[in-house]
């Protein structure tokens, strides 16, 4: 039989708990006459049946070759599945063995705490994981829990209170942020969830609790619209930038990835994954993405972060980028597949074209808003100009409703918005006189 770790064994403890607390109520509710006695029976056969078949998971049971009925019983400083050897004339009298065994001996059940109970769930949460959220969801866990005496708690003792006390004192302590106190709260309660599912506990002290009750207590520090884009000047010193720090290193790859992105908002993996055969005549075809996946620190090409293909309209900018860029691989002699190549024909990584922008900005003294503003930035310059929603988001490649809410600002300077106001006002003026 299959040896079970610690945890798993005190999972099934924990359930054998109740079954035997079902018993024992329904047991104390028929002979006070507060249950229908037929009624009352059958459950009780059921979780007698539960019992065990949680006994035959944690210990071996057996028939013998001289017919006798054996199976091992839990047994101070012995691990199942051994224990105290039983052996009964026939598996009748050994099931009722075991029944009376733990209708008696419930205190050798121990509760897992919430730290198990949340490894259980992974366990099952992890099959539908990629590599990064595993590494991300473990992070996370070490930031939230880790040390804390709420992690040890046994799971049927964390009450709402327990939760709500944790929540803001952790709050306080970590100085979370919304975002933060958010994927707290959801540990806690998948793990809690986790817990009902499996009948390891009866409440849920999550149930009444909201989100909001702790997020108005979380410290924020929100960006201002000046630092989620890039205003012309901006743009223009970027533009400038990129040929005073890298103009002697004409072979300098990432340079080329943030002209890209100027030209096109194109996500750093997507630049990274282009190949010559997605350029054409009046689009570039954008269908795949460089994924790094942390857990193994190992790159590859994927699909894009939707999923989906798109085609991004072709300028003479760009075409220009694309020939400085295939004349360079001529020139040295790094001709590849990919646009963006190192120089063994490969391709480099996104965060490459990241960090080359994160130096550039620090080299300029401008905000670092990195290659998300400058998406944000031809987005906004975009709707300023009248396009609609739909269309900007489809170039950029997400959906409309993350369009409005994450990449749309208003770019005009303080001298646009006083012409507005001053040809609005000369219009209402010249209606009174």
């Amino acid at each position: 039989m299959k040896k079970l770790d610690t945890c798993e064994l005190q999972i099934l403890d924990c359930t054998l708990r109740k079954q035997i607390h079902i018993i024992k109520s329904l047991i104390m509710s028929i002979s006070s006459a507060n249950i229908d006695g037929a009624y009352a029976r059958k459950m009780i056969d059921m979780s007698k049946n539960e019992i065990l078949e949680i006994h035959k998971k944690k210990f071996k049971y057996w028939q013998g070759k001289n017919g006798n009925w054996n199976s091992y019983f839990p047994k101070d400083n012995v691990k199942p599945p051994y224990g105290r050897l039983v052996s009964k004339t026939t598996q009748g009298k050994l099931d009722t063995a075991i029944i009376d065994y733990y209708l008696n001996e419930d205190k050798t059940i121990i509760v897992p705490n919430f730290h198990q109970i949340y490894l259980a769930w992974r366990e099952v949460k992890n099959l539908e994981l990629t590599d990064n959220s595993i590494l991300r969801y473990d992070s996370d866990y070490k930031r939230f829990f880790d040390g804390s005496d709420f992690e040890n708690l046994p799971i049927n003792e964390i009450t709402e209170n327990t939760i709500r006390k944790f929540m803001l004192e952790t709050i306080k302590e970590k100085k979370l942020c919304r975002e933060a106190c958010k994927k707290m709260f959801s540990y806690i309660r998948n793990t809690i969830r986790y817990a009902r599912i499996e009948k390891i506990i009866t409440d849920n002290p999550v149930e009444f609790l909201e989100l909001k009750q702790f997020s108005r207590h979380c410290i924020e520090k929100e960006k201002t619209a000046e630092e989620q884009f890039f205003n012309d000047d901006e743009l223009l010193k970027i533009q400038k930038g990129l040929t005073e720090l890298y103009g002697d290193r004409p072979d300098f790859m990432p340079r080329y990835g943030v002209e890209m992105s100027l030209l096109t908002g194109m996500r750093v993996g997507e630049i990274a994954a282009l190949k010559w055969e997605d350029v054409h005549e009046d689009y570039i075809l954008i269908h795949t993405s460089i994924k790094h996946n942390r857990l193994k620190n190992e790159f590859h090409v994927g699909d894009t972060k939707t999923k989906k293909s798109r085609q991004f309209p072709m300028c003479d900018e760009i075409k220009d980028l694309l020939k400085r860029i295939h004349r360079v691989q001529e020139e040295y002699n790094c001709v590849s597949e990919f646009i963006f190549t190192n120089g063994n024909g490969s391709y480099i990584n996104g965060q490459r074209i990241s960090d080359c922008m994160k130096r550039l900005t620090n080299h300029l003294n401008i905000h670092g808003g990195g290659i998300t503003a400058l998406r944000k930035t031809i987005n906004s310059n975009l709707r300023k100009n009248g396009v609609p929603v739909t269309i900007t988001a489809s170039i950029l490649g997400h959906t409309p409703e993350v369009n409005e809410k994450y990449y749309t600002y208003d770019t005009s300077n303080l001298a646009e918005k006083q012409k507005i106001i001053k040809d609005r006002n000369a219009k209402v003026t010249s209606l009174v006189s």
